[in-house]
């Protein structure tokens, strides 16, 4: 029953024990995406026990997350979520279930629930998407070894060229397109001013990159200090402040409504 099942516990355990992760992918970032999760099972009107299960898996997707994107890290956090589990009074069936939304949460695959997909969904239309996403996508090339040796300039392009280019707001089921297009807009108008050599997205990027390699501030952290030279690098801030604390939920369910309304 799915008010047995240790979520406290389970939580406690990967804040104290999962820690060998990048910046990018500590445990601010697992406890949002499990936050998110849980919101995008409630939103599919999938059930409580969805809903509980997801919470579990967004705080284990990342587990095991090496700093190169050479490495499938979705396989590897698989395997030591089912490890860090079995410690844990939780039946082999709903381990299994939270393994395979694990498993697929880096592409879309043939969903068959809301939970499957719901770690999915959070980590691609809230962790990398947004304001908030200037700050990290330029703390992760930084971190990020495949950018050892590589000039900062092309690095920052080249890693926003090919999430952007990447990015289809097709894939994701309809009631989610209208969030998709809009929560894209921030890493198209920051990679613009970027590629312009405008100054506060060069400001903004250098920052982070340097906090990248350095490896040694926290993401949100990183974002609470940087000082913002201009009204766009403000706005930056603003709203990734606005969505790391909380804040931007509404939001994100008008931009459902939304979608709802005009029958995408």
């Amino acid at each position: 029953m799915i008010f047995m099942l240790p979520v406290k516990e389970i939580e406690e355990f990967v804040k104290e024990n999962v820690t060998d992760t990048l910046i990018t992918h500590d445990f601010s970032h697992f406890k949002r995406v499990s936050i998110g999760a849980r919101w995008f099972v409630t939103v599919l009107k999938g059930t409580k026990e969805e809903e509980t299960l997801a919470y579990i898996a967004g705080l284990l997707h990342d587990c095991v997350r090496p700093d190169t994107e050479k490495i499938c890290h979705a396989v590897a956090s698989t395997e030591k979520a089912r490890k860090i589990l079995n410690n844990f009074n939780i039946e082999p069936e709903s381990i299994e279930r939270i393994a395979q939304a694990i498993r697929d949460h880096r592409k879309p695959v043939k969903w068959t629930s809301p939970l499957h997909q719901s770690v999915y969904l959070a980590d691609k239309l809230m962790e990398q998407m947004g304001h908030y996403i200037a700050f990290r996508r330029c703390v992760f090339v930084g971190e990020c070894s495949d950018y050892v040796g590589r000039p900062f300039e092309s690095s920052i392009e080249n890693q926003f060229d090919y999430r952007i280019n990447k990015f289809d707001f097709t894939k994701f089921p309809s009631v989610f397109h209208s969030m998709a297009k809009e929560m894209l807009k921030p890493s198209i108008g920051f990679h613009a001013g970027f590629k312009k050599r405008e100054q506060w997205a060069i400001y903004l990027a250098r920052f982070c990159y340097e906090k990248g390699r350095e490896g040694q501030t926290a993401m949100e952290r990183i974002i609470m200090d940087f000082q913002p030279d201009s009204e766009e690098s403000e706005t930056y801030k603003k709203e990734a402040i606005e969505y790391i604390k909380g804040r931007k939920f509404d939001y994100f369910k008008k931009l459902v409504n939304q979608s709802k309304r005009i029958g995408e």
